[in-house]
């Protein structure tokens, strides 16, 4: 039989099914919006039952609020994915000033150390030597942030013209250059200047990558379909944020899985 009622989640006076003599409160599904809504079938005639039936007290409103709050994360996120974005843009050269100090490791083909092999800075077509590997194959050099050339020679092994990247922070780790035996010069661009030369476009994807965040926080407080919500908070994972993104979208995504009821079905 039928009963009409208003739904609680989308306010529409709407007609429902519920078993033929069924009385007291029953569980069926809103034709509207699809959500589980349940009812407080009076008994009595069928004109009776024609009439409004009221949804219970006790269950008006069994929605939780892991939608809004991980919309609100996932809104967080695409703001600190762009200013993070931007902010690389507009103070890419005031990002690399200062100098810092340089490391890098020479050795040969079997990975030994060479010892005395000759750094040389090449900036501006200018060949200044500037330091030594020392017997564990290793060299120092303090430089200013940007991009560099370096020249490394020792007797009897290929020299190698090298672009390298230094930015105003102490690298956790030395680059490696591998000399061969052999005469010549060969050229090589270091991972720290290809770092430095893709920044621009690290910078743009983060501002890509943000905006389905945006999208996601909005369908989460619309609480409807909830496949793009999950999509906006894993493309939120990668947008970093000053990685306070990457943590907020993870909760923002355990809050979707967990809360499939509270999404209305379209």
């Amino acid at each position: 039989m039928q009963g009409r009622t208003r739904c609680p989640y989308c306010n529409k006076n709407v007609v429902v099914e519920v078993p033929d003599g069924a009385t007291g409160i029953q569980r069926t599904t809103c034709p509207n919006c699809g959500m589980h809504i349940k009812v407080d079938v009076n008994g009595g005639s069928h004109e009776k039952r024609e009439e409004e039936s009221p949804i219970h007290p006790l269950v008006k409103d069994t929605r939780s609020n892991k939608p809004t709050i991980a919309g609100i994360f996932l809104i967080i996120v695409f703001l600190l994915g762009i200013i993070m974005g931007v902010s690389l843009l507009l103070s890419e050269k005031e990002a690399l000033q200062g100098n810092v100090i340089y490391e890098g490791a020479v050795v040969d083909v079997e990975h030994n150390p060479i010892e005395d092999a000759s750094i040389y800075l090449m900036d501006e077509g200018l060949k200044v030597k500037i330091a030594e590997t020392d017997a564990e194959g290793y060299f120092s050099i303090n430089l200013s942030s940007g991009k560099h050339r370096i020249l490394i020679e020792k007797d009897g092994y290929i020299s190698k013209n090298v672009s390298i990247g230094v930015f105003p922070i102490k690298s956790i780790f030395r680059e490696r250059f591998v000399l061969e035996k052999g005469e010549g010069e060969e050229k090589e661009r270091s991972i720290t200047a290809f770092a430095i030369d893709i920044l621009p476009m690290m910078a743009v994807a983060i501002i890509i990558i943000s905006i389905p965040s945006l999208i996601g926080g909005i369908f989460c407080f619309m609480r409807k379909y909830r496949i793009i919500a999950v999509v906006g908070a894993v493309f939120g994972i990668f947008s970093v944020g000053f990685f306070i993104g990457t943590v907020l979208s993870i909760v923002a995504l355990v809050l979707i899985l967990t809360s499939k009821e509270d999404f209305r079905r379209v």
